[in-house]
């Protein structure tokens, strides 16, 4: 199946143009639909007395960006009248001259083939030049149920005997530049069995809520070692950060290719895994910092 033929028929898209003079032009369309496979034509639905709807025909190119499901932003920005703050933060490119948005499930670059007359609104036909989407994410994704809400985990490699791992995402951390990377000590006292006398749980449930609180892409490495899961609370014959933590921190990094994470950590456990050249030293994030 192409992509073209892939596009969702209800799909929420924000619609994209601009005028000659370079103005950005952008409309949430909550009808898309792929027209023709021969030629490539697609559809969106657009109120008539749109400003994008304009400027699509007076300049003949547009783009649909169809957005993914954490993006709700981007339609209930673009549903609004256009006002001078409306392009303000929003992160994009442009192609020939008609702004791309960011982060987007797919994008569908379009030169105006007809319109209709539907009422209150216009029904605009492309013809499709350009259709893309972001590269999958290089490991499968694994739903994870949990307190805080639905999140995703994918497997890391079992770095010693015995050992389990795996990486919790936050938001969508895949080939993140900074994005915020937690090691957590898994434990059967403070984890599953809730024990007081171990903040384990507490302290990852605050970690998490903090990234999302954020609005940052982050990623927890969850790493429960052979022999050592009873408690995640340091003793003084344990490092502060043993080999099979730090591959397993190497491996989340690698498998999800994060670009320069930053370390949300105490001093003792950043420190150690700087010296290990695993992350920079200038990319410490405390933990009092990101703790909700």
């Amino acid at each position: 199946m192409s992509l073209l033929e892939a596009l969702p028929a209800t799909g929420v898209a924000v619609v994209t143009s601009a005028d000659a003079d370079g103005r950005a032009f952008g409309a949430t369309a909550r009808e898309i639909s792929a027209v023709s496979v021969k030629p490539p034509l697609v559809l969106a639905r657009l109120r008539s007395e749109s400003e994008t709807l304009a400027a699509i025909r007076r300049g003949r190119r547009f783009a649909i960006n169809v957005l993914a499901a954490d993006q709700h932003h981007l339609s209930d920005r673009f549903a609004r009248p256009a006002g001078p703050d409306l392009w303000e933060g929003v992160a994009m490119e442009r192609r020939h001259g008609v702004p791309i948005l960011d982060g987007t499930l797919a994008t569908v670059e379009c030169v105006l083939h007809d319109t209709a007359d539907g009422g209150d609104h216009a029904i605009v036909v492309g013809r499709v030049v350009s259709a893309g989407a972001p590269p999958a994410p290089a490991e499968p994704e694994v739903a994870l149920p949990t307190a805080l809400g639905a999140l995703r985990a994918v497997p890391l490699a079992p770095a010693a005997l015995g050992a389990a791992s795996v990486a919790v995402l936050v938001g969508r951390p895949h080939g993140a530049d900074g994005a915020l990377l937690y090691l957590h000590r898994g434990c059967v006292l403070g984890d599953a069995l809730g024990s007081r006398e171990c903040g384990g749980r507490a302290r990852l449930h605050a970690v998490v809520a903090g990234i999302e609180r954020l609005e940052e892409p982050g990623v927890v490495v969850y790493h429960r070692a052979g022999g050592l899961g009873a408690c995640c609370v340091a003793s003084d014959d344990r490092p502060a950060v043993s080999d099979s933590e730090a591959a397993a921190v190497e491996d989340a990094i690698a498998r999800l290719r994060l670009r320069n994470p930053r370390l949300v950590a105490d001093d003792e456990t950043a420190a150690a895994l700087a010296a290990r050249g695993i992350v920079a030293p200038a990319a410490h994030v405390p933990l009092s910092k990101v703790r909700a």
